[in-house]
């Protein structure tokens, strides 16, 4: 038991450690690669704002904490102004963020490699969870903001 709960803590310290360690470095990110979406950061067909209004979007980011500015990164809970420069720029916010939450999400692997699979089970459970929570809030405010800048442009 006593072993079990040790695992859990280095578990947790592991995960926490390369969440907050990506989040930490991702407003040093530069190039050309947020400037696009790829890779999982293509909008799915049905990713619709019916959809992000059936998921009941909006109250989620309510309830849930925005940190993107912890680490001077942009703070992504209010929209910029309307013109196409500013829009651009809270679009590289977004992509970033959403890169920060992927690459999370896959924080669980190196605890696989020592952990039992069902506490290993559990943590990606957890990572689950609690990322795609951040991912759906954040695809929703991409989705919107690409809308919003086809209209004007």
């Amino acid at each position: 038991m006593l072993r079990l709960a040790f695992l859990i803590v280095i578990d947790i310290v592991i995960v926490a450690g390369i969440s907050i360690g990506v989040g930490a470095t991702a407003p040093r990110w530069r190039g050309k690669w947020l400037t696009r979406d790829f890779g999982p950061l293509h909008l799915a067909p049905w990713e619709t704002p019916q959809f992000f209004r059936a998921m009941k979007t909006h109250k989620l980011a309510k309830s849930l904490p925005e940190l993107g500015a912890a680490f001077g990164g942009a703070a992504k809970d209010q929209l910029p102004s309307r013109d196409v420069a500013h829009i651009d720029l809270y679009l590289i916010e977004l992509r970033r963020a959403e890169w920060v939450h992927w690459i999370s999400l896959f924080s669980w692997i190196p605890i696989a490699f020592f952990n039992p699979w069902y506490l290993t089970v559990v943590f990606v459970a957890i990572q689950i969870c609690g990322n795609t929570s951040f991912l759906l809030i954040l695809r929703h405010n991409r989705q919107r903001l690409l809308a919003i800048r086809a209209r004007i442009t």
